[in-house]
């Protein structure tokens, strides 16, 4: 069975509320996420949502914390840098990048492997242990480097 939600927009919360219902009740075979914006979009959306349920995985999955007081580093500039620079890697894992080394990890434990920003240090982790203290300026490159050796 084929399952869609035709929504004239720009934002995919209601393709992902009303497929999210229907999909986890097991109805549907394909999906279709309609926006007014690049196919692509469309795409992207769809897969988010089928991942976002456990149904199919489509690479890396990433976990971030939104940003609040204790976040001492520009965590969405490194967000995007590493989403980016993992885009092309195709390994089921889960990324956490997170803003402080307060609840970083232990909001992130399920993740495969982590970064927490500090105050020009971080740390590395691995699910939930911290691995070692990095140097702000390295983070990124710790973080990518250790996703390519999993």
């Amino acid at each position: 069975m084929h399952i869609g939600i035709t929504e004239a927009g720009i934002s995919p919360i209601k393709s992902a509320v009303g497929l999210g219902i229907i999909l986890s009740n097991g109805t549907g075979d394909t999906i279709r996420v309609s926006l007014t914006d690049d196919p692509i979009k469309e795409i992207e959306a769809a897969k988010e949502i089928l991942s976002s349920l456990g149904l199919r995985k489509f690479g890396i999955e990433f976990i971030s914390c939104p940003t609040c007081s204790r976040t001492q580093i520009d965590l969405i500039k490194i967000v995007n840098q590493v989403k980016d620079q993992c885009r092309n890697i195709k390994k089921n894992i889960k990324v956490a990048i997170t803003g402080c080394t307060v609840n970083g990890q232990g909001e992130a434990k399920d993740a495969d492997i982590g970064i927490a920003g500090g105050n020009g240090v971080g740390v590395l982790f691995k699910s939930g242990v911290v691995m070692k203290k990095v140097p702000e300026e390295n983070l990124i490159k710790e973080l990518i480097r250790e996703i390519n050796l999993i």
